[in-house]
């Protein structure tokens, strides 16, 4: 039996940001996160009402999903479980097609019985840019240790994923917003399908690929250690 969690209201940050609003600071918003069961992904619910996870999905939080279907993957490239980069389960899950990040989405709903997808890199972007209109959600600039990219500074960065959760959360309560691992979207690059969009940069980009204006495209089938997902629930929390 799958065990529903309660919804967690913690307290935003006490830091204001600089957004305006008749020469007022206004205060970032209150965190609300959402979990249906003790190994699914935390939700956290932005402004909009969209539920999105709060980080990467985990590859122990794949784990459970391999471990409960049989799940294997055949075909080339490299696996979950032997992505050729140091990792443990609490690093973000790579080498998942978009074929299989989808295959855990229906699994997720299966098994809570709510409904989850990937998401659209319009939800990728508002979710990562936390409110900014800036190149990042934290300025203009990639700064140093802001992120883990090729090029974004810090002791780890650029040498393979890190867990998640490394890096500050961003105003709206997203962590690893960019960076990390390229996260699969829902939005087809080609009228077949076949191809599908990626969004956010990862361990192994440089700083511009971090941008929310940046997006590369893949095969749906393509596998790399520097690819992985989020997901999207629908419905009321």
């Amino acid at each position: 039996m799958n065990r529903v969690c309660l919804i967690v209201w913690l307290a935003g940050a006490a830091l204001a940001v600089s957004a305006h609003a008749q020469g007022l600071l206004l205060p970032a918003p209150k965190e609300r996160l959402v979990q249906d069961c003790d190994h699914c992904p935390v939700m956290v619910v932005l402004p909009d009402g969209l539920m999105i996870s709060q980080t990467p999905v985990t590859r122990g939080q794949f784990r459970a999903y391999a471990e409960a279907t049989a799940y294997k993957r055949t075909g080339w490239g490299c696996n979950w479980s032997f992505a050729h980069i140091e990792q443990t389960d609490m690093h973000p899950v790579v080498c998942v097609s978009y074929l299989d990040a989808a295959g855990y989405a229906v699994w997720l709903s299966d098994l809570t019985g709510q409904s989850y997808r990937l998401p659209t890199r319009a939800e990728v972007r508002y979710a990562a840019l936390g409110g900014s209109t800036g190149n990042y959600w934290w300025g203009q600039s990639v700064g140093v240790g802001r992120a883990n990219c090729d090029g974004c500074g810090g002791a780890d960065a650029g040498t393979g994923t890190v867990p998640v959760g490394t890096y500050d959360k961003n105003r709206y309560n997203v962590a690893d917003a960019v960076g990390n691992v390229w996260i699969w979207t829902s939005d087809c690059a080609t009228d077949d399908c076949e191809e599908r969009y990626l969004i956010g940069g990862g361990w192994s980009s440089s700083p511009a690929a971090l941008r929310m204006d940046a997006e590369i495209w893949n095969r749906a089938d393509a596998p790399y250690n520097h690819y992985g997902m989020r997901v999207v629930r629908e419905g009321e929390f």
